[in-house]
């Protein structure tokens, strides 16, 4: 014996009915809103935000270092720097212009560097012509052949 089952589309749609679900409503729950918080005596206001907490693993923050302070520590700096370089200076072995001055004749073709160099060689040439312009009254380096010039000079050792 065969069954064999006819179905009509009423029958069709109430079974397909059957298995839609019912929509869905929305559930409304209450907004908590904090509650106000008192501030300073004699004032207070609501606080509307919620503050996040920091997890307990997380440090406290630091507060920043003051600008006076670090002023303070920059000027140090700066006056250490300057102190080293100053010492520094005072280290290198550059003999000073003689004391000691004498009277000589420009000789033909010579310059105020090759006469500074004849009458002091230890010391810084360029200083030692500084001296001579100085000495001389000369406001540049132009010297003429036979010009007496007064000029620094070294202390020979005999």
């Amino acid at each position: 014996m065969a069954t064999v089952l006819v179905s009509t589309s009423t029958e069709r749609e109430a079974i397909r009915s059957s298995q839609v679900a019912a929509p869905v409503k929305p559930v409304y729950r209450p907004v908590r809103r904090p509650e106000p918080r008192p501030c300073p005596p004699g004032r207070w206001r609501v606080v509307t935000v919620a503050r996040a907490a920091a997890p307990p693993e997380c440090e406290p923050r630091r507060s920043p270092i003051p600008v006076a302070v670090l002023l303070g520590v920059a000027v140090i700096v700066a006056l250490v720097v300057y102190g080293l370089g100053a010492f520094a200076g005072s280290m290198v072995a550059r003999p000073d212009v003689p004391e000691t001055t004498t009277v000589v004749r420009v000789a033909q073709g010579e310059t105020l560097s090759e006469l500074a160099t004849r009458m002091a060689p230890d010391s810084d040439v360029s200083a030692v012509v500084a001296k001579i312009r100085e000495l001389n009254g000369l406001s540049n380096a132009t010297v003429r052949v036979g010009q007496a010039l007064t000029v620094p000079v070294a202390a020979q050792a005999g």
